[in-house]
């Protein structure tokens, strides 16, 4: 008896949610309706960003909505004076970023927010570096907010005159150390070291390309299953955005990384990057040098058919290439 009583008790609950869930569903269309209804109107009044304030919090996905706000804003900005402007869009940011937090890799947010300080008369970069520093504090691999760092970067070296490159590259420093795996930080420190060596001629190219490859071999025998390392890998070994490298010194450079490569898939003898890696510079080796490529690499592309069949017609064409 005690059981059955439960069990009406838990219908009896879930009815009472259903209901209250449809309510809301409605209630939703009707905002939709409404909102949608004063953009046709060319309704651009307080009382019409009020509401898309209403719909952006319930649903911060709906473009058309931000669309529809800046039309508002854009049309309120008109009768405004500098001051009342920056006071409006002060006002707009605190929004943001109140959604934001709740929000954080809404693209459509991130967005806006530029929107507004690109409308601002007097945009404060400094707080939007510390603001985007947080953000990234609470999800360092949040994407989004490393897009809008960069944007956010780019404008206070423009107002400042002052480059911001040996800081942003020793954040990322500190972004990789805390967890190498940061696509985006080490995303950033593609762009960002060509720059640093220009802006630095001091600094010594071949040893800074060592360095990277110490710190990045790191990250691969902590998880050589993270894809964004062996990108970065990659571009260490191929690029000559560090240093011109001549055909011995990336032959020997080679060589070398695929004798490490080698020993961590005496580890992870599963690992997929660690078999793509191989048979890569493997095949770059031949092309430098010449020769033939090694029979190894024909094993390396057979165990990924294996380990990885969604991608098997793609390294039986890679096969046919050799």
């Amino acid at each position: 008896m005690h059981s059955v009583k439960r069990e009406r008790a838990t219908a009896k609950v879930r009815e009472e949610r259903r209901r209250r869930e449809g309510g809301k569903i409605v209630e939703y269309k009707a905002l939709v309706d409404k909102v949608l209804s004063s953009r046709n109107n060319h309704d651009y009044t307080p009382d019409a960003l009020s509401l898309t304030t209403t719909l952006l919090k319930q649903n911060p996905e709906y473009y058309t909505v931000w669309n529809y706000r800046r039309e508002i804003l854009s049309s309120i900005f008109q009768t405004q004076t500098a001051d009342t402007i920056q006071s409006q869009i002060d006002s707009e940011l605190q929004f943001l970023f109140a959604r934001l937090i709740e929000f954080p890799k809404c693209y459509w947010i991130w967005n806006h927010r530029k929107w507004c300080l690109q409308s601002s008369p007097s945009p404060s970069w400094k707080f939007e570096l510390g603001l985007v520093t947080k953000m990234l504090d609470r999800d360092a691999r949040n994407f989004h907010g490393w897009h809008y760092r960069r944007y956010v970067v780019q404008c206070t070296e423009k107002a400042t005159g002052k480059s911001m490159v040996r800081p942003e590259f020793d954040y990322t420093t500190t972004k990789i150390n805390a967890n190498f795996s940061n696509f985006s930080a080490w995303h950033n420190r593609t762009k960002l070291i060509p720059r640093l060596l220009k802006e630095e001629p001091e600094i010594d190219a071949r040893k800074l390309l060592e360095n990277e490859i110490y710190l990045i071999t790191q990250a691969i025998y902590t998880d050589p299953d993270d894809q964004s390392v062996w990108l970065y890998h990659r571009w260490l070994v191929t690029s000559d955005d560090i240093v011109k490298l001549s055909s011995d010194e990336r032959k020997d450079l080679l060589e070398k990384e695929i004798k490490s490569i080698q020993e961590l898939l005496e580890v992870e003898p599963d690992s997929k990057w660690c078999l793509q890696s191989l048979a890569f510079y493997k095949g770059l080796l031949a092309t430098l040098t010449g020769e033939r490529v090694e029979s190894s690499v024909h094993g390396y592309l057979d165990k990924l058919q294996e380990i990885d069949p969604m991608r098997k017609n793609r390294y039986q064409d890679w096969k046919k290439q050799l």
